[in-house]
């Protein structure tokens, strides 16, 4: 069932969802919606483009999204079964009864899943945007943390986050137990805009300079040891889109900012079992049928399935339209996803995603109905980490006795000669034990696409890929960048 809430945002996250699509996207009212000038034309509608466009509409823009594909989402549609192995499986290959997998139907794979935190900017941007209100977001059940244990097994635990946590877990030295308690204990009387509850200390008390102090240094004053406080930084404090970095490169602040953050987020919901929440049936296309819906209470509408002919230019060179079967739509200006605006996009690097179909919850993830888990690149020998979304009939991905299991990192080695399934497989090996025995395994290599420097020549707002991470913070830190070079405006969630 969905969450609960408690929180004062109550009434706004409880706005019931509208059924149905309220898109402009049959054949003979296309051209109706073309009457109108826009102030954005949004090309693409994957969840970047989606939420800039219902966030510029629920702030008083007209806005017209335009996909080309017929599928919502675009590339970043969600995919039933059979669209998996028509993707990313051999020429020709089909399901196998014998693997019993289910109907193609019961499967709804996002292409690059992430899970929302649920709480801080990224949900009161879901919730100003008018998507929150258009989604069906469920919890995530457990959050967990790979490492490498000092005898060179692996181990997969949850992330620390409550005293009774600290004093259950089998990471941690019995030696080291009291004093992340002691830690937790400050951090939940910690408020940055209260100058007397940055003093810490049991016997001597002393002020912490957050602002000026390492995370290296915050933890020496707590006595941690570095494997401890590797640990919690990894978890509790994970940078938001960020990948795990030395602690002497990073700011107290930052630091406590993002552990509180991650415990705070238990908050917003009753009954939550990690920070975590996933939409129903994956973001992929959720996140364009709720932008269809918002556009169209806002004055402006959704064409999918509308081929894109070319864009319309005023003599300075910005973008101001765009043509699409000899009919022509003004615009105050042209935002594009990078598909659309290829001659304006580099390729930054590669992302290896690996799709398991399970019959079983990973390895070592205990009775995680849903499951996020962090393998911080340092615990794999790596240079970046590896991330898995896990979950099965709680979201509607997979039937109900089914997971299916996204581990994604970004390509570090050379690719020539090999396929997919091997770059995966070399590339996320320290998670396959976790998928053992699998089903089916499929695997793709893709390019990340970043704005060029001299994008802005274009005359077109550019979005980039989604990276490989698993989390919202870096789509939203894109769309909120955009969001002001659109505008002229930082964004400010209402």
């Amino acid at each position: 069932a969905s969450s609960s809430l408690a929180s004062p945002m109550r009434l706004a996250l409880l706005l019931a969802s509208i059924s149905g699509s309220a898109t402009a996207s049959d054949a003979t009212s296309w051209r109706s919606s073309f009457d109108k000038r826009y102030d954005a034309v949004v090309l693409g509608s994957g969840p970047k483009e989606s939420l800039l466009a219902s966030l510029l509409a629920s702030n008083g823009k007209s806005v017209l999204q335009l996909e080309p594909r017929r599928a919502p989402g675009g590339v970043a549609a969600s995919l039933d079964l059979g669209q998996l192995y028509e993707r990313m499986g051999a020429p020709g290959e089909k399901p196998e009864p014998k693997l019993k997998l289910g109907t193609p139907e019961e499967y709804s794979a996002d292409v690059a899943p992430k899970v929302l935190m649920a709480g801080g900017k990224e949900l009161e941007m879901l919730v100003s945007s008018g998507l929150w209100q258009q989604m069906d977001f469920r919890r995530v059940h457990r959050s967990f943390l790979y490492r490498t244990k000092p005898d060179g097994s692996s181990d997969v635990h949850r992330v620390l986050v409550t005293a009774e946590d600290v004093l259950k877990t089998r990471s941690l030295p019995p030696l080291e137990k009291p004093k992340v308690v002691l830690l937790l204990a400050w951090l939940d009387k910690w408020d940055e805009s209260v100058p007397g509850t940055y003093v810490a200390g049991r016997l001597s008390k002393k002020r912490l300079p957050l602002g000026k102090m390492s995370a290296a240094s915050f933890f020496r004053y707590w006595d941690v040891a570095p494997e401890t406080a590797q640990l919690l930084s990894a978890g509790l404090g994970e940078a938001p889109g960020a990948p795990t970095r030395p602690l002497r490169k990073r700011t107290a602040l930052d630091l406590v900012r993002a552990m509180k953050r991650y415990r705070g987020s238990f908050k917003t919901f009753q009954y939550m079992t990690s920070p975590y929440v996933y939409p129903v049936k994956g973001s992929g296309s959720a996140f364009a049928r709720g932008a269809a819906k918002v556009l169209a209470q806002h004055g402006g509408a959704s064409l999918v399935g509308r081929p894109v002919d070319g864009l319309m230019y005023r003599p300075d060179g910005t973008a101001c339209g765009v043509t699409s079967e000899g009919v022509s739509v003004e615009a105050g200006c042209v935002i594009a996803a990078p598909e659309h605006a290829p001659e304006a996009v580099e390729t930054s690097y590669s992302v290896v995603r690996m799709y398991a179909l399970l019959s079983h919850a990973p390895n070592k993830c205990k009775d995680a109905r849903s499951c996020r888990l962090l393998i911080p690149a340092a615990q794999a020998g790596r240079k970046h980490d590896i991330h898995l979304v896990c979950s099965g009939g709680a979201h509607r991905v997979a039937p109900a006795d089914r997971w299916l299991a996204v581990v994604s990192t970004r390509v570090e080695g050379d690719t020539a000669g090999l396929s997919a399934l091997q770059v995966a497989k070399r590339e996320l090996a320290a998670a396959i034990p976790l998928l053992r025995p699998t089903r089916k395994i499929f695997a793709e290599v893709s390019p990340v696409y970043a704005p060029r420097a001299d994008a802005a020549s274009s005359g077109v707002c550019v979005l980039g890929s989604c990276d490989e991470t698993s989390t919202f913070d870096s789509l939203v830190a894109d769309v909120e960048a955009a969001y002001e070079t659109v505008t002229g405006e930082p964004l400010q969630p209402q």
